[in-house]
Parts: C-alpha cells; structure tokens; sequence
C-alpha cells in the first residue's frame, strides 16, 4: 500500500494567518490526519514567525507525525526537490500538497461527510493506477467539453480519469498547484525537466504546457474539498473582502463569529 505524505510550504513574514486558520480546518486537517507524516516547511522565513508556527502546530498534530523544515536562500524548486529526498527517507511513496493558502472546505455538507474523504485516501492508496489525483475546486468534474476515459464510483465519490491534453479544450489547467497527490517517482521526473524554471509561478506554466502537450493521466472527484483563499503573495484576490474571501471557507463553522472574524480583523485590517 501506498504511504503518503502531506506537505504545506508557507513564505515570509506575512502569512501567519494561514497557520491560524488551520485551527478550525477540520477538512484540511483531516487529510493531514490520513497521511502518514505532515510536512510543513517554512521557506525564508523569520524565526518569530518559524517559532509561532511551531506553537500552534504541536498542538494540532500528533508529535510522531510532524515535521518541521526551514528552506533558506533557495529555490522552490529545490524545496520541492527537498521534500522528495525527504519522503524517501521515510519510505513514503507520494505526496499530498497543500499550499498554505489552500483551505477545506468546511461546509457542513462536507464535514458531516468525512467518510469521502476516508474513500478517495484509501481508494488512492490501493489503486496503483492512480499515479496523479487532483483535488481541488470542481476542477476533478466532467465538462461538456472535459469527458472522462474512464469513471468509478465508490460509496458517495465518483472518481475520474482524463487526459491532461484534454483540460486545455476548457480554458483549464492540465497541471495547477491546487491540492493534489502524486507519486513521488512521477514528480520527482517532471521536476527534472530539461529548463524547468525554479520559481513556483513559472514551474506551474511550464508544467502546464508539458500536460497541454503530452498525455498524463490526472484523476479526480466529483467532491468539491479545497480552494485557495490568494490573501497574500502575486496573485491576491482583490474581488472580495478578506472577510467575504474566507467566508467561503469558514462561514458555516462555529468558530466563524466567535473566532475567525476576529483573526481576519486583527491580521488584515
């Protein structure tokens, strides 16, 4: 069986709040909890924000599972390489990536429906086809122009099987960092592409157009789980408020009023 672990990279000075926020992810934390280390890795960051990170993780995550890692003075595509060299000391086969701005969504249908989540890890972890499964958004479901070759269904989760040349036919991402899982030999060869840029918008455009061109096979669900919040860094969302932004995400938490609005005041306005 496969082993998988989860890995989540965050930058700077700026971005405490992700971390904050993991405390009321019940979905985000449940994936991690599937997986048999959490990696979080902390790339140029200060050691205050090192230090209150480390805090608040020990408290999440079982000790035996975590792993903190600090990335200075290079490339991501040498953290990522990094990480690769690190699943193989820990005998895992894949990795589940989630950037820190990437959060579960935790509407109630979803929380009240963990067991989907049980079906597409397992169902990952035994199916030896499945190499590369996206999760992320409603990207995984069929299109009127994004039909699937092949389709499974598993209690509640439908799972789809494409080819990446086929994304591009709806102005989509054959390849994207939103959350996914991947064998470890399968990215550890894509990384090591002739030209493959360093920094992690142009790896996401270069492996793009590899997948617009080349036959990959990418999975996904008929469950919408994750999106990415884009409060910080290049791509921000400027069409919503903070609060409107992580509303998306947390709204229909109990933490919302009493917690989470609060954070977002304090470290966003």
């Amino acid at each position: 069986m496969k082993n998988i672990i989860s890995w989540t990279q965050t930058y700077g000075s700026d971005r405490i709040l992700n971390m904050q926020l993991l405390e009321y992810d019940v979905i985000g934390n449940y994936l991690r909890n599937k997986c048999k280390y959490i990696i979080f890795s902390f790339h140029n960051c200060p050691d205050h924000i090192y230090q209150e990170s480390s805090k608040i993780l020990t408290k999440l995550y079982n000790k035996d599972k975590l792993i903190l890692l600090k990335f200075n003075d290079c490339s991501y595509l040498e953290c990522y390489k990094n990480i690769i060299i690190k699943c193989k000391e820990l005998n895992c086969t894949d990795i589940c990536q989630i950037q820190d701005d990437q959060h579960g969504i935790n509407s109630n249908e979803n929380t009240n429906n963990l067991k989907d989540l049980d079906d597409i890890i397992e169902t990952y972890k035994i199916n030896y086809d499945i190499k590369y499964l996206h999760i992320f958004g409603d990207e995984g479901k069929p299109k009127s122009n994004l039909i699937p070759i092949n389709t499974f269904k598993i209690n509640n989760v439908e799972f789809y099987k494409y080819d990446s040349r086929d994304f591009k036919k709806c102005n989509m991402y054959g390849w994207n960092d939103g959350t996914y899982i991947i064998n470890i030999n399968m990215i550890e060869k894509l990384l090591s592409t002739r030209h493959m840029p360093e920094d992690v918008w142009r790896m996401e455009l270069f492996l793009k157009q590899l997948f617009d061109n080349n036959r990959f096979y990418r999975y996904g669900t008929n469950k919408v789980l994750f999106k990415a919040s884009n409060l910080y860094g290049r791509n921000v969302n400027k069409k919503k408020s903070p609060e409107e932004n992580l509303f998306r995400f947390f709204g229909e938490t109990n933490h919302w009023n009493s917690h989470i609005k609060n954070l977002i005041k304090d470290r966003l306005t």
